[in-house]
C-alpha cells in the first residue's frame, strides 16, 4: 500500500481522529526528504480500538510501548507507528492542525510550532538512533519556513519541549545554513 492507500485505509476502518506527524507532516511543511514509514498522532483513549482495527488493514503490532506502538505491514511495505497522546494534548495539537493532501486523500497535520515541539520532544528522550535525523529536521524547518528563533514563542518551546542545548544548536545551524 502507498501512503496515501494507508490514511484512507486508517480513516474508513479506525474511524477514530488523527494527525499525521513525522517525516510525512515534516515533507509538508516545506521540508523534502525521504521516510519510510507513516507516524500518525493518536488519541491514547483510542488504544484499544487502533490495535484491534490496524491488523484489518494488513498490519500486525511488532512494537508496543506505553506512548507508542509499532506495526509492521504483512508484505512488508511502509510501517506504520502510532504515538498516544491524551486527550488535551490531542485537543491542542489537533486544533491548531490544517489539512493537506497526500495524493488523492486529505488528511490533517499539525502546525509547524506542534511539528517541532513533537521533534524535540523524541530529542530530549535522547534516543540514540533519532537524534542526528529528529534534530535535522528541527534544523531544516526552521530553515524553510524562515523561523526566527529569537521570538519568545520559539524560545519558549524549546524551553518546554527540548533544552537550551538544542536551541542553541538549531540556532547556530539557522545562522550558519
Amino acid at each position: 500500500m502507498t501512503t496515501p492507500e494507508i490514511i484512507a485505509a486508517c480513516a474508513k476502518v479506525v474511524q477514530r481522529p488523527f494527525l499525521v506527524i513525522g517525516g510525512h507532516a515534516v515533507i509538508a511543511h516545506g521540508y523534502s526528504r525521504n521516510t519510510v514509514d507513516l507516524d500518525l498522532l493518536v488519541l491514547k483513549a483510542d488504544r484499544t480500538t487502533w490495535a484491534e482495527a490496524v491488523p484489518a488493514i494488513g498490519y500486525t503490532s511488532f512494537h508496543t510501548h506505553e506512548s507508542f506502538e509499532q506495526f509492521r505491514s504483512a508484505n512488508r511495505d511502509i510501517d506504520l507507528d502510532l504515538m498516544f497522546v491524551s486527550e488535551a494534548t490531542f485537543a491542542g495539537v489537533h486544533g491548531a492542525s490544517r489539512e493537506v493532501s497526500f495524493g488523492s486523500v486529505a488528511a490533517r497535520i499539525p502546525s509547524l510550532q506542534h511539528l517541532i515541539a513533537l521533534k524535540l520532544h523524541v530529542l530530549k528522550q535522547g534516543i540514540e538512533h533519532r537524534i542526528l535525523g529528529d534534530l535535522d529536521d528541527v534544523i531544516q524547518l526552521v530553515l524553510v519556513n524562515g523561523v526566527d528563533l529569537d521570538q519568545a514563542e520559539w524560545k519558549q518551546i524549546f524551553e518546554k519541549y527540548g533544552n537550551q542545548e538544542f536551541y542553541e544548536k538549531v540556532r547556530r545551524a539557522s545562522r550558519t545554513g
